[in-house]
């Protein structure tokens, strides 16, 4: 018999309705009347949906994640996404794919952008043809994915013609997060010098910025870091500051010391001993205020200088070294006190040296020596603590 619409005439007043089986492609429906017309209706040629593999759940290198399931079916399905038995609607967080990849084989992609994890649960990617229906199941567990993510990276600028320095970034977070500054083991705390900005922009992105006013190697050299933490996890920016000594600028080449010696007079003193290199026209002083131990910073006054022309200058004309007392003042020389200024050896270092003769107890506290050309300066600290009274001898004159 051939395949097709059928019909044949059946004489009488009632006949009995049943399937006749022909082939599988033929179902057939018989009309009861005077005169039953029975009609062979032909199924068309195609397949249920199957899925011939697993499906598969990934994220992409931009934190959106694809549900995927593989199908044969002809012909082409129609798709339907479900969250929790509720259908997914197509919007700009989630997005719908069917790829086909021929011989009756297709791909369903579903794609969440912007992932939290409230997304997790249970999905159902529901096909369904002419010839049946299946369905395909995902359970979603997502944890640290509404964590903060970088919008922008780290970064340490400066303004103010270098006199504030700023370290900056930007994240997102889909929960609201907390910003923590460290340096080292340290919590940053808001202060006159350090400011810490925090600011909420657009689309549940953060500003977190850190600045800093009149730098120094001394307090802010080293690493830095920012933690920022919502209920899913955390984020941290590593910020690493160096202060780069400019080419000519004076640095020290030694340990300074503290020395006990008796003057050429006899008398006992005290010498604080700096060794140093500086190229060009630099200058040396000494400062104090109350530390503990010996410190050192740099700071750059220019980032370079040219020259077209040179003159032979003296070394005792080529640098400035100032000394400062516990007291914050500048010193001049007076009976017990005594400065000195030598060369070193070769590649222009020298030795510094303050000689504090008969020393006492009012002497203690932390001696700032300066030492500037016109690329730079630097400065050193050191400590001195003698034990006695406190209130013996008068000024000397030592103070500017």
């Amino acid at each position: 018999m051939k395949r097709g619409r059928q019909c044949c005439n059946v004489s009488g007043i009632a006949a009995e309705s049943r399937p006749i089986a022909l082939d599988f492609t033929q179902i057939y429906w018989c009309l009861s009347i005077e005169q039953l017309d029975c009609f062979a209706e032909t199924m068309p040629e195609g397949k249920a949906p199957h899925f011939p593999q697993q499906p598969v759940a990934r994220q992409n290198d931009d934190g959106s994640l694809e549900l995927e399931c593989f199908l044969d079916a002809s012909p082409q399905p129609d798709i339907k996404w479900f969250y929790d038995n509720k259908e997914v609607k197509q919007d700009s967080r989630f997005q719908f794919k069917l790829d086909s990849k021929g011989n009756d084989s297709y791909s369903a992609i579903l794609q969440i952008k912007d992932l939290a994890d409230s997304d997790a649960g249970g999905y159902r990617c529901a096909i369904v043809n002419p010839h049946g229906k299946g369905n395909a199941n995902f359970n979603l567990k997502l944890t640290g994915f509404s964590s903060p993510t970088f919008v922008e990276k780290p970064q340490i600028s400066s303004r103010d013609d270098g006199q504030v320095m700023v370290m900056e970034f930007r994240a997102k977070s889909i929960l609201k997060p907390t910003f923590v500054w460290h340096k080292g083991d340290e919590i940053v705390a808001q202060s006159d010098r350090v400011n810490i900005v925090l600011r909420e922009e657009a689309n549940q992105i953060y500003y977190a910025a850190l600045e800093i006013k009149e730098p120094t190697k001394e307090k802010d050299a080293g690493q830095f870091i920012c933690t920022a933490k919502n209920d899913s996890g955390k984020l941290t920016a590593t910020f690493t500051v160096k202060f780069e000594v400019p080419q000519g600028a004076p640095t020290f080449t030694r340990k300074p010391q503290i020395l006990q010696v008796t003057s050429d007079s006899g008398d006992p003193a005290i010498v604080f001993d700096i060794g140093y290199q500086a190229d060009r026209n630099p200058e040396v002083s000494f400062f104090s205020t109350n530390h503990l131990i010996c410190f050192f910073f740099f700071k750059q006054i220019s980032s370079f200088f040219r020259f077209s022309m040179f003159k032979q200058i003296p070394w005792n004309l080529l640098f400035k070294v100032m000394w400062i007392n516990p007291k914050g003042k500048k010193m001049k020389e007076s009976t017990r006190i005594r400065f000195f200024t030598s060369p070193d050896g070769p590649n222009n270092t020298f030795t510094a040296k303050l000689e504090l003769k008969n020393y006492k107890a009012k002497d203690s506290g932390t001696y700032t020596c300066n030492i500037k050309n016109e690329a730079g300066e630097a400065n050193v600290e050191l400590t001195l603590n003698i034990e006695g009274p406190m209130d013996d001898g008068g000024d000397d004159g030592s103070e500017a």
